[in-house]
């Protein structure tokens, strides 16, 4: 079958890309806008900035412009304007999950007969939008000497336009599934992929499992795991300086600022009743994060719109998927004796300088992500942080077309 064509599973149309245009209920953004304006912001304590959390000034500044200037329906008519979304129904992954699920995804398709299909899966506290910046020199560079690529942006379940899974089981394995299938069903037989943050765990599980069908698997957080042997290393003064800052960053990191997933991995009912209660609340909890791990170039409006979307469809649904996925981690990134033939193309981006000590949170020695993965492809740049595809797009391009120029 043809790149590009549209088919349905055993005929049956219950199968096809449905056209999707985003509707947001009015009501409800009037109701997330009046709960925006009686916000109740937390007193600071006499502390450096950003030690217990946000700032309580700059998530009130949120909360006002939220309020009062936020406009939904512009950012509304833009989304649907610059990109083809549609919803799919796809079957059932299997007997840890045997419901099937509705995924919404963007669908630019590349006028270039040379272009290579590209799914892209983004993590938590992003949703298909993360790749806004980038999508549309991918489907139709300016230069035509550069790769041109059909993009596949679908939402995980229980991110933005995706409905959330209504029972557990939604692992690594049936994730891959899910977004095989999709790529399926759209007709590509031989693809890329392009993975980030708990998309990695994905695309790490569909390397293994759906590799036949990857040409390359591309990702920018190939978050490498030391094992017994480095830490011993490093208790007796015998690593490498690289795989020293790496160990300490990620050591720092998990100790000090990822409290976040210890709570999503665990108890993500109970945090997700106080997040769902306050939209503004809820921006504040990703916040954290963003600023943690990004340049923190973003405009009001633009961190408004991150955070609307993973509350739209209930937080609870997108903070969850870390019980089911990052747990898997370390699994999937461990030595194997035979490891996956799929070309890998690591890309490192520097940048985490909100915080001492996190420098090196990305950069993963090479050959620790050469355990693993057959790295056919490595990269390192000193900015663009945790979502590069955002804050440093234009490297992100001109790394994924180094790739398939090759």
């Amino acid at each position: 079958m043809a790149a590009g064509a549209t088919m349905s599973l055993d005929g049956n149309s219950t199968y096809l890309p449905r056209p999707y245009t985003i509707d947001v209920n009015q009501s409800f953004i009037e109701d997330i806008r009046q709960k925006a304006s009686s916000f109740r912001p937390s007193l600071d304590i006499r502390q450096p900035a950003w030690t217990d959390g946000p700032p309580s000034s700059k998530v009130m500044s949120l909360a006002r412009y939220w309020a009062e200037e936020y406009d939904w329906a512009a950012v509304q008519s833009r989304i649907n304007a610059e990109f083809d979304h549609y919803m799919m129904t796809v079957p059932a992954p299997g007997e840890g999950y045997n419901s099937t699920l509705d995924i919404h995804f963007i669908h630019q398709r590349s006028p270039r007969e040379d272009a290579i299909p590209m799914l892209m899966l983004h993590g938590w506290p992003s949703t298909s939008l993360e790749w806004e910046k980038v999508i549309p020199d991918l489907v139709e560079p300016k230069d035509p000497s550069h790769p041109a690529f059909h993009i596949v942006a679908p939402d995980l379940p229980g991110y933005g336009f995706s409905p959330a899974p209504t029972a557990p089981g939604l692992g690594p394995s049936e994730h891959a599934i899910v977004f095989a299938s999709l790529m399926q069903q759209l007709g590509f037989e031989r693809y890329a992929v392009y993975s980030t943050d708990l998309g990695f765990v994905v695309g790490r599980s569909m390397v293994a499992e759906h590799g036949i069908h990857i040409v390359n698997h591309v990702t920018d957080l190939y978050l490498a795991q030391a094992n017994a042997t480095d830490l011993a290393r490093y208790s007796s003064n015998e690593t490498t300086a690289e795989e020293t800052r790496y160990i300490e960053s990620n050591s720092a990191f998990f100790t000090n600022y990822g409290a976040y997933a210890s709570l999503h991995s665990t108890l993500p009912l109970s945090v997700a009743y106080a997040l769902n209660d306050s939209p503004v609340g809820f921006l504040a909890w990703m916040y954290q994060l963003v600023y943690t791990v990004s340049d923190n170039s973003y405009t009001p409006s633009e961190l408004i719109t991150q955070a609307l979307l993973l509350y739209l469809p209930g937080v609870y649904g997108n903070i969850r998927s870390y019980k089911e996925l990052f747990p898997s981690l370390a699994s999937l990134t461990a030595y194997r004796a035979e490891k996956p033939e799929v070309p890998t193309s690591v890309l490192q981006f520097g940048g985490f300088t909100s915080y001492p000590g996190l420098q090196s949170l990305n950069y993963a020695p090479r050959d620790w992500a050469e355990r693993s993965a057959n790295v056919t492809f490595f990269a390192r740049h000193d900015v663009g942080g945790h979502f590069p595809a955002l804050s440093a797009p234009q490297l992100v391009l001109e790394d994924i077309w180094a790739i398939f120029a090759q």
